[in-house]
């Protein structure tokens, strides 16, 4: 009852489009965003899960073939364009914390979809500069890992993992900047609670995969067994 009438003085909004959804209907999403909404689906990327052209002969993207991968393998909700861009810049920099309700929940089905949940020992959120959590108030990455913790009963570390140095934006680098952007960017603190351990790493966007690659170098070197990710949104390698 309290949930009906905060819905009548409050009406829920779709996070992508922002129009209100009717209160018989699922949350989150509206039905017109749930058709348009590039889901990633169809044929992937086997090591990043990034979206390929249906007629590509290889199981694995240009970018995979090109450089070495850390990670043992990623996967995605999202494609990065459109709608979806505009709802996790909103997420990262408009203050919609809330979001990471229904995100998390979406990412937790994409795990029991893909079976990976009986592989993880434990989720570990990208994490951001202390100087830009400040500014921000939240680490959007760890909002979305508390919320996949919680509904996939699997340990979460948001402290484990610090970046320590102040880097710059990712958009609009090249892969090489954006690589040197990340170099010695990130440390662990208490390595025992990795060792041995088969980690997901959680994030929202994934280009290159300069911030993820160099988290999952650390965690292997550090003796973490198998290094996943999950990502918000992907690319395409066709973009």
């Amino acid at each position: 009852m309290i949930d009906f009438l905060l819905d009548l003085i409050y009406p829920p909004r779709c996070i992508f489009c922002e129009d209100i959804i009717p209160i018989e209907e699922e949350r989150a999403i509206c039905k017109n965003c749930k058709n348009i909404i590039s889901f990633v689906k169809g044929k992937v990327c086997q090591k990043c899960g990034k979206l390929l052209e249906d007629d590509m002969s290889k199981d694995v993207c240009i970018d995979c073939i090109k450089n070495t991968q850390y990670y043992d393998k990623g996967l995605a909700l999202f494609v990065y364009e459109g709608l979806v861009r505009d709802m996790i810049y909103r997420f990262k920099y408009g203050g919609h914390k809330e979001y990471a309700k229904y995100l998390g929940e979406f990412l937790s089905e994409k795990i029991r979809k893909e079976r990976l949940e009986e592989k993880i020992d434990l989720i570990i959120p990208i994490p951001i500069h202390s100087n830009r959590r400040k500014k921000r108030g939240y680490n959007q990455c760890e909002e979305l890992a508390k919320v996949i913790s919680k509904k996939l009963n699997i340990p979460m570390n948001a402290s484990v993992l610090i970046r320590k140095k102040e880097t710059k934006p990712q958009s609009g680098l090249s892969f090489t900047q954006r690589k040197n952007n990340m170099k010695d960017a990130f440390e662990l603190k208490n390595t025992f609670d990795i060792y041995h351990k088969n980690i997901l790493l959680i994030d929202d966007i994934y280009t290159t995969g300069a911030t993820i690659n160099s988290c999952s170098k650390l965690l292997k070197k550090k003796n973490a067994n198998e290094v996943y990710f999950l990502t918000l949104s992907i690319g395409r390698d066709f973009d």
